[in-house]
């Protein structure tokens, strides 16, 4: 775990997440880092992450015929529940396009690839705030229990053999009939965490709606 250096506090908002998926403390040192955690939570493919778990040496030409060893500490380490490991970084485009990190960008992808056998991945905000979908993501996080409701999802599983994919969250939360306190909807709840836990999918690109597409899941 990096220590912050006191200029960041001028330039960038930082914070602790609740993350479910990270392993140990997840702090994050941007907006931009909480967004993109945000969406390795609600995607089901990620079994979990660690957030700044390791120092990373790796070698850069010094210009005098020589290299020179350097640090990198990495923002986040996924693991896939297929097997596969990768690192993300979460950049700015206005840091991603600075000389000095395309100068380090490369050495540090080469010492993954060929040091670590993993990727090494940089997301921004073009590949981050994508809209509707990190609305939606969102949205699932909130959703997600922590308490689980067996009976809701029970009933919602069994909604869902009833009237077959593809369906609708409508048709879902009508055929479930299950009774909630006002300003909540127990199946909408329970087939969200379906969703997270990759049982169903749901369309991310239009934001979530009665009218919402749901799809067999994995």
């Amino acid at each position: 775990m990096r220590e912050t250096p006191p200029y960041n506090y001028g330039s960038a908002i930082d914070g602790v997440g609740a993350d479910h998926k990270a392993l140990g403390r997840a702090p994050f040192r941007s907006l931009l880092e909480r967004d993109m955690r945000t969406l390795l939570g609600a995607n089901p493919a990620i079994d979990c992450y660690a957030v700044e778990p390791h120092t990373l040496h790796y070698f850069m030409p010094n210009g005098r015929g020589g290299f020179d060893q350097h640090e990198y500490v990495p923002d986040v380490v996924c693991r896939y529940r297929a097997g596969p490991v990768v690192v993300v970084d979460a950049k700015a485009l206005y840091l991603s396009s600075r000389p000095s990190w395309q100068a380090r960008e490369p050495h540090i992808r080469e010492a993954y690839e060929l040091d670590h056998r993993v990727a090494f991945v940089v997301l921004d905000e073009t590949d981050i705030r994508v809209e509707p979908r990190l609305s939606n993501c969102q949205i699932l996080e909130r959703h997600r229990y922590i308490v689980r409701d067996d009976e809701a999802l029970a009933r919602v599983r069994d909604a869902l053999l009833a009237v077959g994919f593809p369906t609708t969250v409508r048709e879902v939360v009508h055929e479930a009939g299950l009774k909630s306190v006002p300003g909540t909807c127990r199946a909408f709840t329970a087939l969200l965490n379906l969703a997270l836990g990759g049982e169903v999918f749901l369309d991310l690109g239009a934001p979530f709606a009665p009218d919402t597409t749901v799809w067999r899941g994995l």
